[in-house]
């Protein structure tokens, strides 16, 4: 066979005119909802607002204080400023250890 006929042509072609029809039927628009709007209480839509995080006390991004921590010193660094040697620690008879 060297290809269709002209009534095979047309019969694949409406088909798949119909498929494109029905698969642009299941896409579900905007103004087209799944499901009905849920009735909510007052202080349900007030908790799910609030809690949407989109209030502007939750975007304050500037810190109040800035809090720093010290570098451990351990036996046997320098200290930079002074060229002070940390003495080893003493060794305690009463360890656990």
């Amino acid at each position: 066979m060297s290809g269709y006929t002209p009534d095979e042509k047309l019969r694949l072609q409406q088909l798949r005119e119909l498929r494109r029809q029905w698969l642009k039927d299941q896409e579900l628009s905007p103004r087209e909802p799944l499901l009905p709007p849920q009735r909510l209480w007052p202080m349900e839509k007030f908790w799910n607002k609030f809690l949407r995080g989109q209030a502007p006390w939750r975007n304050v991004t500037k810190p109040y204080a800035i809090v720093g921590k010290k570098p451990r010193i351990f036996p046997g660094d320098t200290i930079l400023e002074t060229g002070e040697v940390i003495p080893p620690m003493k060794e305690s008879p009463d360890q656990h250890h």
